[in-house]
């Protein structure tokens, strides 16, 4: 199996950058400091793309103003708490200046290692975890104007990296909106992929300065982790690789060795990571900002037709005769229903209003069903945030594990980090399982890495039959002897389902790299798993009698039986068959 891909591109050349004269920034400060943002940052954006030559030096904003621009694109008083025109604006003023400074400028020339650094309190509002120092170094080029905080409560008090523990903890709290608060999803999702971009563009940078130091000399790496074993592999030692000192500078580094907790600090960022927006996942990742889940009053249509004046003798009817009425067009309810969003306190108040019909055609209560099988109502990935949630999942997981790659002793080892995906994953949702392990669904693991995912997941859910192999890496012999064949170590429906999924994306991800043949055994060992996992897999309804659990189980039997005939189609149909293996 080849080595994992670093998150590499041949990236632009960054325009050289020098700071706004002191007078500018000024002006700038104070347009913030009276609350005028659009004005301030259309300012900063004028002088930003002032210079009409490519090599020409871009005057770049301070740091403090590139901090509150990215409040800005966040705070509830400026995206779900705005009133007034300026606010509402503010937050996409503020995206386009944070993004033109990253691709202009770059993220390593424009400081923004020190403008989107967290302020670690003394008491976190929300954890009893003391937290860790981030060991930033002091630029040695910023002055104190640089880094003198504005006179405005959005950059000192109410900024984002004063209230947030950590860049972890902004992460678990934006996966808790995606499932359970959506007015508040819209505006992370939009800093979070912002986030990403950032600390993709300053890990590239960075990498390409460590490969320029390497030139003509071995890149130290470590290589894709091999299949689990029971005994712990040694770490390997590069800390005689004066050059990996470039990427500990990194925005990502300095993110994971500040992550606020003293105990299981790895755990932790691998669960932000899989927030889910349950009740564990609500005390340990809570909201960033105070009351951030109050939201700004709708206009009901009630309110505008007693603020219009109704005189029956003067023939004025205010809006009574209006045709506009967005409760006759089915529109209101919808929209109001999404603007007006409040925090629900259990899972049964997000699922309070839905019930299911059985196979026997009963409507099954909500309260009755398992909570395990509760996604299974939606059919998709909406359960966990949708389709963008899950690809900024997947992203992060990729970058960690490039980190992971290149800094091992400094970070953790690829085959412990391996485990703790696998720890997370496996017990997803079947739709969120099969889109996370799917080689088609997202496109952010990389081949190597899904397929070493996979494998880390067979070997912790696969039965105790399924024999062991000295084979470091995965490939169709391996895949034949120890998996195919096998079924999960429990009886429940849903993981003999997971393992099916599994294989499939194995078979789809070695056939795609010219490294498996359809043979008449491999035709063989997919049967024989079919077959085993039909036979080990038992209805939960047999131990409960209420209608849910059969409801639930003939959904579960329906993903079994749709994977495995995908399997056989693979083998039997779209494959090429060769014949005996030689």
């Amino acid at each position: 199996m080849a080595a994992l891909e670093p998150l590499e591109a041949d990236l632009p050349v960054h325009r050289p950058a020098k700071p706004i004269p002191f007078e500018l920034a000024q002006h700038a400060a104070i347009f913030f400091e009276e609350r005028l943002y659009t004005q301030a940052i259309n300012f900063l954006l004028n002088i930003l793309t002032s210079g009409t030559v490519a090599s020409a030096p871009v005057y770049t904003p301070p740091v403090q103003q590139l901090a509150l621009a990215a409040t800005l694109l966040i705070h509830p008083s400026t995206t779900t708490r705005a009133k007034t025109t300026e606010e509402e604006e503010a937050p996409l003023a503020a995206l386009r200046l944070l993004r033109l400074t990253n691709t202009l400028v770059g993220p390593i020339s424009s400081k923004l290692n020190v403008a989107f650094s967290f302020n670690l309190p003394d008491f976190p509002r929300h954890t009893r975890r003391r937290p860790v120092a981030e060991n930033i170094p002091p630029s040695s080029d910023l002055s104190s104007d640089d880094t003198k905080p504005l006179n405005l409560d959005l950059s000192q008090s109410f900024s984002l990296w004063s209230n947030a523990e950590d860049f972890w903890h902004v992460v678990g709290w934006a996966f808790n909106c995606s499932v359970r608060h959506r007015p508040r999803w819209t505006w992370w999702q939009v800093w979070l992929e912002y986030m990403c971009d950032v600390l993709e563009s300053d890990w590239n940078e960075r990498f390409r300065q460590y490969k320029e130091a390497h030139t003509g000399n071995t890149i130290s790496e470590q290589g894709p982790p091999p299949s689990p074993k029971k005994s712990r592999r040694k770490k390997t030692h590069h800390d005689d690789d004066p050059a990996l000192q470039i990427l500990r500078e990194s925005l990502i580094f300095r993110y994971i060795h500040g992550a606020s907790t003293t105990y299981g600090p790895y755990r932790r960022i691998v669960r932000s990571i899989f927030a889910d927006g349950g009740s564990t996942s609500r005390n340990e990742f809570r909201e960033v900002f105070d009351n951030e889940l109050k939201y700004a009053k709708a206009h009901t249509p009630t309110s505008r037709k007693r603020s219009a004046q109704v005189n029956i003798d003067e023939n004025e009817f205010g809006d009574y005769l209006t045709d506009d009425d967005p409760i006759e067009d089915g529109e209101y309810d919808d929209e109001n229903k999404n603007i007006n969003e409040t925090d629900a306190n259990s899972d049964e108040e997000v699922f309070s209003s839905v019930s299911t019909t059985s196979s026997t055609g009963a409507r099954v209560p909500i309260e009755e069903l398992p909570t395990r099988h509760i996604p299974y109502m939606h059919g998709d990935v909406g359960f966990y945030g949708g389709m963008r949630s899950l690809g900024l999942r997947q992203r992060l997981l990729q970058f960690l594990s490039t980190v992971s790659q290149y800094l091992p002793d400094d970070f953790i080892p690829l085959e412990d980090l391996y485990h703790l995906y696998a720890e997370n994953i496996r017990h997803l949702p079947l739709p969120v399982f099969q889109a996370f392990i799917s080689p088609s669904t997202l496109p952010y693991l990389s081949g190597p890495a899904k397929t070493t995912l996979c494998e880390f997941l067979l070997f912790r859910m696969r039965e105790t039959a399924a024999p062991d192999t000295d084979e470091e890496y995965l490939n169709q012999a391996k895949l034949e002897q120890c998996f195919l064949p096998y079924a999960a170590s429990t009886k429940f429906i849903a993981d003999n389902t997971k393992i099916s999924i599994i294989l499939e994306s194995l078979i789809i991800l070695l056939a795609d790299n010219g490294m498996l043949s359809v043979t008449k055994s491999l035709r063989e060992a997919v049967h024989k798993g079919v077959n085993r996992r039909f036979d080990r897999s038992e209805y939960q309804s047999r131990k409960h009698a209420q209608e849910a659990y059969r409801w639930a189980d003939d959904i579960e039997r329906a993903w079994l039986e749709e994977s495995a005939e995908r399997l056989q189609f693979l083998v039997l149909c779209i494959l090429p068959f060769e014949g005996d293996a030689t």
